[in-house]
């Protein structure tokens, strides 16, 4: 049997044609290939930095808007304290204040004074109204909300009225003994009353008690106010 060499060159011919074929169709497939995971790996970088892009800007914008808030509750909690101790202060003061004028309004009424028993009931109303005032200086000092500045001065006060208590008693029992029976002191904000039932009060004997109760006060002449309740009967 011959060999066809002339068949033989055409097969190969053929066989190398379809290889080089094969060859440019895969490199044509395998560019076209990249290129598409190319273009999807891009995409895919571009919607990670927009995202992180996105991330940042609202954590910036969260935390410029925590530290606006943090500033405004800062603010908004330093004007409450401010207005919280200048409420407290002004209730003590105002309290303080409208509890001397009632007991001073009362004290010095001719109306009370007319009555047998004007001693006996000022002396209750004047114990009445101090524990009045004291056990609402005790609610602001036991309140926990109250400011410490505010607490002091409250105590600082409720120590005060114990004070003008003892004093008080202390000049009525001396006024009695130099013949001035059932006097009564009151002590206020920045004066005395002093009230006493004498028939027939000399001016010797009112420069002894104005001198008695500076002595024991410590208040000046002219804020005293000596009140002689036998003339008004």
């Amino acid at each position: 049997m011959k060999f066809d060499f002339k068949n033989r060159g055409f097969v190969v011919i053929t066989l190398s044609a379809m290889l080089i074929a094969v060859g440019v169709i895969n490199y044509q497939l395998s560019k076209q290939s990249a290129l598409t995971v190319s273009k999807e790996f891009e995409a895919y970088e571009q919607a990670q930095q927009d995202k992180n892009t996105d991330k940042d800007s609202n954590k910036n914008s969260n935390t410029s808007n925590n530290d606006k808030n943090t500033d405004n509750q800062s603010e908004t909690a330093q004007i409450t304290v401010v207005d919280s101790k200048d409420s407290e202060n002004d209730k003590i003061k105002e309290k303080a204040t409208e509890t001397s004028k009632q007991i001073e309004e009362q004290l010095t009424s001719k109306e009370n004074m007319n009555k047998s028993t004007y001693v006996l009931d000022m002396k209750m109303t004047r114990e009445k109204q101090r524990n009045d005032l004291s056990e609402e200086l005790n609610e602001i000092i036991n309140n926990p909300s109250t400011t410490d500045k505010s607490r002091e001065e409250a105590s600082n006060m409720k120590l005060q009225l114990v004070k003008y208590q003892e004093t008080e008693l202390k000049i009525e029992n001396l006024l009695s003994a130099k013949g001035f029976e059932n006097a009564l002191v009151y002590i206020g904000e920045d004066n005395v009353n002093v009230v006493v039932n004498k028939e027939d009060l000399t001016k010797s004997e009112a420069a002894k008690i104005f001198d008695l109760v500076s002595e024991q006060t410590g208040v000046s002449y002219d804020k005293i106010k000596l009140m002689n309740s036998y003339n008004q009967k």
